[in-house]
């Protein structure tokens, strides 16, 4: 699997750092994980949407953060694009509540539709939405990527520093894309706990500011590509 490109790395008010939104591109698909505020404007900057006619969108969970942008991405790419995105449906509850908020930001649900994550091929990877801890007001999801090389996760937003450290002591895993934080605060992953652990296959991502992005930086961990 290719690296995931990312149009920011901050978390919900790290606004130097542009909101946590990543994407991969695979010839005429596209799949996109997490929609901040403006994301739409960011991926037609990068050329992201050109001559694409496949949107996949993978939600980790609906903190405004992470799908502020939904309902502007979906018109684009239907009014302008004239293509219908496919939203991965997480569960049957995780569905209703993504319906329910685009509803109210006045998506007709004729311009875009709900995917099994059983139907998806990207890069030559397949993909599996792992539920994980966050907040309990919500529904929240990692993505592991697994294609022949082996596996790659995306933490989304989670404070299940254990199961991290559970994939980077796996042989198979070859990436971890995780969010880091200055504090857990009950809902994401301390930075402190990062720094006891193998900088091999961490990516970091998420961060609550820029000087928690260039502190990590300085301790030699990778931080994701903008």
């Amino acid at each position: 699997m290719r690296d995931l490109e990312f149009v920011g790395v901050g978390g919900a008010y790290a606004l130097e750092l542009g909101g946590n939104t990543a994407y991969i591109r695979d010839r005429e698909k596209l799949l996109l994980i997490d929609c901040c505020e403006d994301a739409t404007v960011k991926l037609k900057k990068k050329g992201a949407l050109d001559s694409a006619k496949e949107v996949i969108v993978a939600i980790t969970h609906t903190h405004s953060d992470h799908v502020a942008g939904l309902g502007t991405f979906i018109w684009y790419c239907y009014f302008l694009q004239n293509i219908k995105p496919k939203i991965i449906s997480n569960s049957i509850a995780f569905e209703k509540h993504t319906k329910q908020l685009l509803d109210m930001l006045g998506v007709d649900s004729r311009f875009y539709s709900f995917i099994s994550q059983e139907d998806i091929e990207i890069d030559g990877c397949s993909i599996e939405m792992i539920p994980t801890t966050h907040t309990s007001l919500l529904d929240s999801f990692g993505i592991m990527f697994t294609d022949k090389s082996g596996k790659y996760y995306y933490t989304g937003d989670t404070n299940d520093i254990e199961f991290v450290k559970k994939l980077l002591l796996d042989e198979s895993v070859q990436k971890v894309y995780c969010e880091a934080s200055w504090e857990s605060y009950g809902a994401h992953i301390d930075h402190k706990e990062l720094l006891k652990l193998s900088k091999d296959k961490l990516v970091l991502m998420h961060f609550e500011d820029i000087k928690l992005y260039e502190y990590m930086i300085s301790m030699g961990y990778t931080v994701a590509k903008l």
